[in-house]
């Protein structure tokens, strides 16, 4: 679905990103991790081509798609929540999901408010009078409208209670099980570790770690260095 090779970002002249290079199958959850100011949503600009990459390729289904503009990438298939929800304010729920229709995919949305009960019942509130959980639902929500084949998912449970966590981490399980491919950001470990089929992890704009799930959860020494765990 995706592969990202030897990526180099800059911020102006400050180098973010050394040559990232990773990639996502069809139907993975992928999760990076990394102490903040690592380089994670940087990498997730770079491929949605908000911050295109100097050096490198990003490529789409076997099509090098590095430097594209984003309405193109959505065009293709990708789709982002992007970190701090990022919704229309001033807009209800219903027209934020209305706006981000594509085509008749699978995703209508019935089938958001399937998925996100809560969402039918606030359809007419403004974007902006919604709870900081429910802001959340309707970012996914709206990026799933896109009928994606692979969704950037750039810390979707930050600042989110506990409850809400476990209520974005059985969305993820969901979309994981209908062969939805994710490239997930996220600092919440357990929940991270719950739904990756395979773990990066980012220091200082390069890859430091690669592993299945379970055998970073087992690994103390890692998580103490890397991420801060105790």
């Amino acid at each position: 679905m995706l592969d990202v090779d030897d990526v180099h970002t800059f911020h102006g002249e400050s180098h973010v990103l050394h040559g990232i290079s990773l990639s996502v199958a069809d139907g993975e959850v992928l999760t990076i991790l990394g102490r903040n100011g690592m380089g994670k949503t940087t990498l997730i600009r770079s491929i949605i081509g908000l911050t295109p990459p100097r050096q490198g390729t990003v490529r789409l289904k076997g099509q090098d798609v590095a430097g594209w503009p984003p309405y193109r990438l959505v065009e293709r298939g990708v789709a982002l929540v992007p970190q701090g929800r990022r919704v229309f304010p001033s807009l209800s729920v219903r027209e934020n999901l209305e706006v981000a229709r594509a085509g008749n995919g699978r995703w209508t949305l019935e089938r958001v408010y399937a998925l996100f009960p809560r969402l039918r019942e606030r359809a007419a509130n403004r974007a902006n009078k919604l709870s900081g959980g429910e802001q959340q639902m309707l970012a996914i929500g709206r990026a799933l409208m896109s009928n994606p084949a692979l969704l950037l998912m750039d810390e979707p449970t930050e600042g989110l209670a506990p409850l809400l966590v476990r209520e974005v981490a059985r969305v993820i399980g969901e979309l994981k099980r209908e062969g939805l491919s994710i490239l997930l950001v996220e600092q919440n470990l357990p929940m991270a570790l719950g739904v990756a089929d395979r773990v990066h992890i980012l220091s200082r704009g390069q890859i430091v770690y690669s592993g299945a799930p379970a055998a970073l959860a087992a690994d103390e020494d890692v998580k103490s260095r890397l991420l801060g765990v105790a």
